[in-house]
């Protein structure tokens, strides 16, 4: 999803309706009850994730930073894009890693040795 023009918002649902299926998807192996209360994290997710997307692509037009001018003094400052994708790009990060972490653990192998103790088992 790396488009350059502003997204409409018909366009915007449709990716994020795209990226749920997805999560859902991903998430499809546990317990109905937590996807269920995943849900909202799921849609703010892909929410955020279209989001980013645009900020992205202004700020690949536009540069990180920009002129300010105030009075005679010319500054360059972050651009407001780069201080909202900085904020959300975390923000995203976290509600992924709790979603990711809604999955199923991988389940330990334990191995005996020939004796059929333990001891070599981490």
């Amino acid at each position: 999803m790396n488009l350059l023009a502003k997204l409409s918002a018909k366009k915007q649902d449709e990716l994020i309706d795209e990226i749920i299926e997805k999560w859902n998807e991903i998430l499809s192996d546990i317990d109905v009850t937590k996807l269920e209360a995943a849900q909202n994290l799921i849609e703010e997710a892909a929410f955020m994730q279209v989001t980013l997307s645009e900020l992205k692509n202004k700020i690949k037009r536009e540069g990180a930073t920009y002129v300010m001018k105030n009075g005679k003094q010319n500054m360059r400052v972050e651009h407001p894009a780069q201080k909202s994708y900085n904020t959300m790009i975390n923000r995203y990060t976290t509600a992924c890693n709790h979603l990711i972490a809604l999955l199923p653990k991988d389940e330990k192998v334990v191995v005996t040795d020939k004796d059929g103790d333990d001891f070599d088992d981490f």
